[in-house]
């Protein structure tokens, strides 16, 4: 590996699962990483567990389908640091099971606004100062449910293939900048959100998975540092999918 450039990182959606060894896996590398979640409790406990292995960073309360709240957010690690290297963006909810015809205006707008309106604040604010610096990476997550059908999960679906849409988008705009962009979409990982899905749901997933088994926080994390590694220069405007072969 060639020197590392990524240096500082925001993790959103950091205090658990996925985010949560994002962060550590990051910290582990040498980088300065903030922890932003909506639960203050969860994102200490991250911290907790990277600094008790040497990492170096802070943890943060974010609200993300508030405008004001994410551009508070950003004012503070800007008093901090002088730059922002790495946005991974994975806050987000599941919405639990919900067929369309019995799915009520509330359960479709939470939806939108956590895991779409929350994706382009949290961007928005990256790019602009990334923009000032001319470099960054920007990692946003959305799901295996963007890329084949998903019954009972028609709004999850619709908002994860429309963060796929705008990852590749906005990889075409920021490239001037030097700021690259990409998309992971997870298939079923071992994380809190899964804990809403009934047991037999659970099995059948697994059995239609080629590797018969969920995955684990840890290996999309590796991807993660991938996109931060130097390496990664050159990987801009794609979806990558870590499934387990679901989506074949």
């Amino acid at each position: 590996m060639k020197t590392l450039k990524t240096q500082t990182a925001l993790i959103t959606g950091g205090g658990s699962g996925m985010g949560r060894a994002a962060a550590e896996l990051l910290a582990n590398m040498g980088i300065y990483t903030f922890v932003a979640d909506v639960n203050t409790d969860a994102a200490y406990e991250t911290i907790r567990l990277i600094e008790s292995k040497g990492g170096k960073a802070d943890a943060f309360r974010v609200d993300i389908t508030s405008g004001k709240s994410v551009a508070d957010l950003f004012a503070v690690l800007r008093q901090k640091v002088e730059k922002l290297d790495m946005l991974v963006h994975t806050a987000a909810i599941s919405g639990g099971i919900a067929f369309l015809e019995d799915m009520s205006d509330k359960e479709w707008q939470k939806m939108m606004d956590v895991n779409l309106t929350g994706v382009f604040f949290c961007t928005r604010e990256a790019v602009r100062w990334m923009k000032e610096n001319k470099t960054g990476r920007i990692v946003l997550f959305s799901s295996v449910a963007s890329l084949i059908p998903t019954p009972g999960a028609i709004h999850y679906s619709a908002v994860k293939g429309a963060v796929n849409m705008f990852g590749k988008t906005l990889a075409v705009e920021a490239a001037k900048y030097n700021i690259r962009v990409n998309v992971i979409a997870p298939g079923y990982v071992d994380t809190p959100m899964l804990k809403y899905l009934p047991d037999g749901f659970r099995k059948y997933i697994i059995k239609k998975t080629p590797l018969d088994r969920f995955g684990e926080p840890t290996e999309v994390a590796s991807f993660v540092a991938y996109l931060a590694s130097d390496e990664a220069d050159f990987v801009t405007g794609q979806v990558i999918s870590i499934n387990g072969g679901l989506a074949i």
